[in-house]
């Protein structure tokens, strides 16, 4: 089966299940600019890779960890196998960090984002391990389906649906709907204008870039006078670069400075107006890729927490599915496990803001002292785990018994 799996990989030229436009779409696709826009190639846009460095950071640094839930209680799971992989370091070549961090760029950059579980014989889980998505396919194997995978040091391989971890972009209308869409290939022109825009800069630049002015005679110059009237223009403009002041020119040249031409300027435009619609692709505020123009303190705050509540919370949501139905069996999800991100880093505020947050839990009686100390990575100290209560808040059906009791007379 591995035979078939490699040829139907190897020459998609030649699988019958690939259209022409399938195989056109493996390595780019050509925008309207003219620029062959693909995932890589996107990466040199500094907006494109600004958006997937935002992303992957900020899910890579999210705390993960295995939780069980019985009855009322709610603890970290240490004792089940995949407390360490996902904690620490799921293979030997990547920390809990890398690998979340290569998985979301893959995600939101190519659109699918492929782990490999590996299992030993009583299917308890060994490693993670990632699969690059421009070698990983689906394949439909007889009534099943089945991920192909290439790697350098194992091969090619046939991983199982129930062994794969798949987390998908917004995925495509087409028939195909078991896979996610690369947004950079869905966005191709949108890109391919910055990466035409970037590429007309540099080679702008490279050729010298424009004339700042423009000297010209007043009449006709024989050979020799012209050889001088150059000499003579070094040597002023020598002297106005060492000196500084005013450059003197004969009566018989003229002076005419040179601005930036409308073209020029639509330029400069163009490449403003790309960065901004590549963040919008990706759902990143402008600001958290260096993009200022219309920020201010107040609406950066604000953009922040929609950053997490509308740009990171989906996917995370995604990766917490995705790992629960993977990593865990239906007896371990009833027995109430499962994987959660906290999203109190991304939430973190000031000191200030922090202290107003717990001085309210705290008077309101839903958290102790000890775990705020625990949030603060203090240690916890003897006599402040009990619960206060303000003495104004007191339930509804007690409202009342205290004048009651008051009022009843003396035997």
């Amino acid at each position: 089966m591995l035979d078939l799996l490699y040829e139907q990989r190897a020459d998609p030229l030649e699988n019958p299940a690939n259209s022409m436009n399938d195989v056109e779409l493996l390595d780019y696709i050509r925008s309207h600019s003219g620029i062959a826009v693909s995932e890589e190639k996107a990466m040199e846009l500094a907006a494109v890779y600004s958006c997937l460095y935002v992303l992957s950071s900020s899910l890579a640094q999210l705390p993960l960890v295995p939780m069980r839930r019985q009855g009322k209680t709610i603890k970290i799971a240490m004792d089940h196998a995949t407390y360490d992989l996902l904690c620490n370091s799921p293979n030997a070549w990547q920390s809990s960090y890398d690998w979340r961090e290569s998985g979301q760029c893959h995600a939101a950059g190519w659109g699918n984002a492929f782990t490999c579980i590996e299992r030993n014989r009583k299917g308890e889980i060994l490693e993670l391990y990632p699969a690059l998505p421009w070698s990983t396919s689906l394949l439909k194997n007889g009534n099943r389906y089945v991920y192909s995978c290439f790697d350098v040091d194992r091969g090619m391989e046939a991983i199982q649906p129930e062994d794969m971890i798949h987390i998908r972009s917004l995925g495509s209308t087409s028939i195909d709907w078991r896979m996610g869409k690369s947004p950079i290939r869905q966005h191709a022109e949108t890109i391919g204008l910055g990466l035409a825009a970037q590429k007309y800069g540099s080679k702008f630049f490279a050729s010298g870039g424009r004339a700042t002015g423009l000297v010209t005679p007043k009449s006709s110059l024989s050979k020799e006078n012209w050889g001088l009237l150059k000499q003579a223009w070094k040597s002023a403009k020598a002297t106005f670069r060492d000196d500084g002041g005013e450059i003197l020119l004969p009566s018989e040249l003229e002076y005419q400075a040179m601005t930036i031409p409308p073209e020029e300027a639509q330029f400069i435009d163009s490449r403003k107006m790309t960065r901004s619609e590549v963040a919008g692709i990706f759902n990143v505020p402008s600001h958290m890729i260096n993009d200022l123009e219309k920020a201010t303190f107040s609406n950066i705050s604000e953009q922040a927490i929609q950053f997490v509540r509308h740009t990171m919370m989906p996917w995370v949501v995604k990766w917490e599915q995705e790992l629960n139905r993977k990593l865990f069996s239906a007896a371990e999800r009833k027995a109430g496990y499962y994987v959660k991100f906290n999203l109190a880093g991304l939430l973190r505020g000031t000191a200030k803001d922090r202290a107003e947050f717990y001085s309210k839990a705290i008077n309101d009686g839903w958290m102790d002292r000890n775990e705020v100390r625990t949030l603060e990575d203090l240690n916890p100290r003897d006599g402040l785990d009990e619960l206060l209560v303000s003495v104004n808040a007191v339930p509804l059906s007690q409202f009342g018994e205290d004048d009651k009791t008051q009022e009843t007379p003396d035997e």
